[in-house]
Formats: structure tokens, sequence, C-alpha cells
């Protein structure tokens, strides 16, 4: 039996970030990938760092979003020089753009109170943004922007921290899914797949939209899947580089193309695309940029978010069973958060001090004992 101070069940970012961070902490770790799961949210998603993008100011994980993607710029060249790959960090901003006056109001709102909250947050006039982005609609009536947002290449990011938890000493094992977690008296044990047992007093429960799927656990995980569907198109030449959101969607540059995105359906472990999504996909990218509408679509995909009632993650212990620990549910942020809740869980694991209120993202929110 393969034993381990810790074992992170799920290779997506949040898995590997936990695994990585744990491993950092020299800890010795078996990171467990059951995959290829279609639909695997860390392999379909566009890469935001948007902290901003429909979210309140009462939100109780506003300040540790943002955070989190601040701490990718000091992350990335980290990663660059540890393990050769370039994250793809671009930091030049996201436009949210208003296309009524209701929308002018609620977004000059939004910048308001971002504003006075001592965030950086701008509202831009149609003139500020066709110099900014000439290929934008006309039709927009202004849009906020949110100068420290960005993006990253979720790809780029799994292999570095997957790599980078490697040098550190971690195992990964990949197309072992893990069927059930092994409890005894209140503590964990370990871990089962079909044909080995893995050994270890702590694990981590970071499988997404599957978490709930693993036999064993004390209580049912409050994790669901949500449909994503996304488009790939040929971005306009001599277009500059940008990252903007519609009232339905989103466009973003990465490399020659322009990813467009996405549905939010309710349709369980399902990760086909479907006509009438990429519909509503082509007609959003075209309200945002009218170049793009018509264009034939180079690749189409679908992700699978795990998302929880209250749509915040599910990071901390277990609260009954010593040793075992959530870093799921993380929805539309699993990017975003991936690198600070990996920091968080090692910190957490380690007893280090954490200097962030744990309540909104307690596991056992959902369950009263």
């Amino acid at each position: 039996m393969a034993h381990a101070d810790a074992i992170v069940v799920g290779g997506g970012v949040v898995g590997a970030a936990c695994a990585r961070a744990l491993a950092r902490a020299d800890l010795t770790v078996t990171l467990i990938e059951g995959g290829p799961f279609r639909g695997a949210s860390s392999l379909a998603a566009a890469g935001m760092l948007a902290p901003f993008v429909e979210t309140a100011a009462e939100d109780p994980l506003l300040g540790f979003s943002v955070r989190a993607r601040d701490a990718y710029r000091e992350l990335a060249p980290v990663l660059r020089e540890a393990t050769g790959i370039d994250i793809g960090l671009w930091t030049d901003g996201i436009l949210h753009l208003a296309f009524t006056e209701d929308e002018v109001a609620t977004i000059r709102n939004d910048v308001a109170w971002q504003r006075q909250s001592g965030f950086a947050a701008e509202w831009l006039t149609p003139e500020d943004l066709q110099e900014r982005a000439p290929g934008i609609s006309p039709e927009a009536l202004g849009a906020a922007l949110a100068p420290e947002d960005g993006a990253l290449d979720p790809l780029a990011l799994l292999d570095a921290l997957i790599k980078d938890a490697e040098a550190h000493g971690a195992t990964m094992v990949r197309g072992e899914p893990v069927g059930e977690v092994m409890i005894r008296n209140h503590r964990v044990e370990g871990v089962r797949t079909a044909t080995k047992l893995y050994a270890s007093e702590t694990v981590v429960i970071a499988a997404g939209a599957w978490s709930g799927q693993i036999k064993g656990l004390p209580r049912p995980v409050s994790v669901e899947p949500i449909r994503g569907q996304m488009i790939a198109v040929e971005w306009p030449e001599d277009e500059p580089a940008a990252i903007v959101y519609g009232s339905s969607g989103y466009v973003l540059r990465r490399g020659n193309e322009a990813l467009a995105g996405s549905t939010m359906e309710y349709v369980g472990f399902d990760a086909s695309v479907t006509d009438e999504g990429l519909a509503h996909i082509e007609r959003s990218m075209a309200q945002v940029y009218p170049g793009l509408e018509g264009l034939t679509p180079r690749r189409t995909w679908a992700g699978l978010r795990p998302v929880t009632p209250d749509g915040r993650p599910l990071i901390g212990p277990d609260a009954t069973v010593a040793g075992l620990w959530y870093a799921t549910g993380h929805g539309r942020s699993g990017v975003l958060l991936a690198a600070s809740t990996g920091d968080l869980i090692a910190k957490q694991v380690t007893g280090d001090p954490v200097d962030h209120d744990l309540t909104p993202i307690d596991p056992g929110r959902f369950w009263s004992f």
C-alpha cells in the first residue's frame, strides 16, 4: 500500500495548486487524477482573472478574490523560472460594456462603489472605448474598466503547477479515479481506486464537479456541475488584444484566436455542445465585436463547472472527520482562486496562521450537526 503525508484527489488547477503548496511545505504528496474527464473545467476554462465581474460590494469573497488575482503577478515569474513554462499572464484590464441606459446606470454604480472601496476602476466613454479597442461595437454606450484584471492560459498554469509540484517531490498518479475515501473512527486513512489503496492521514478532495461522486465521504458534498459552452474563432488582424464582457457573454484574445463564451446550464454531467448554446454565444460575440459575426468556428467545446448552492467554494476541513479537507466548488472562479486555494489548504494542514476569514468558504456551512 502506497503511503504519503497527503493525498490530493483531482488533478485540475485547484488540485495541482494544492499538491504544489503541500509539497513546498515539505510534505510527501500523491496527486491522483482520474481523468481524462470529458468537460473537466480546468481543460475548458477561459482563464479569466476577473474578481469584479458580476460581483456585488457585499460579496464576502471579494477581498480574497482580489488577493488571489494579485498573487499571480508574483507566481507567474516564479513558475517560469522553476519550470520554464510561461502561464501567459495578461494584466491589461477587463472591459464591461453597457448597451442600454439601465446597464449604464448599473455599471457606473459598480465603478463608484469599487473606487470608494479603494479598488482601481474607471468609466470609459464611447470615444474612450473606440480608442482602446476600435473593433468593439459602436452601439456600446460606455464601459467599466477594471485595469488590474486580466487572464492567463489555464493549460499552461496546470502544467506549470504539476511540474513544480513534482520538482518538490510530489507524485502524480494518472488514470486512476478515486472511488472511495477510507475513514475509520472519524479519521481519514486514505483512498481507494479500482486497483490500489493509497494510505494517508490527510486527504484533500479537489475533484471539481466530480467531488460529490466519491464514495465514503461522511455526507453529500454540495457541488453540482454547470455546463459552459465556448467557441474559438480567428481574432481580427490588427485589432488590439482585449478582454470584453457584454450583457450575456465575453470575448478575449488568446494567441491568434478570439475565445467567446459562455453558457450556464444545469444538465448534469453532459459536456456536449448544442446548436442552441453555440447560437447564444455567437449572438453575444457579435454584439460585442461585430467583426466576428459569421466567422466559422475553429473549434467548440464545453466545460463542467463545480458550483455550490451559494456560489462560494468549499475550502477547509471536514467538521467531523480528522484529516479530511475540501478544495472544490469554485464555479467560474477556479483559475482565479486556484493558487490561493492551494496556499490556504497548505497553511491549514500544516497549522500555519491564516490571515483570512474562513467562514464564507467553510465546507460545513451547508450542514447542521
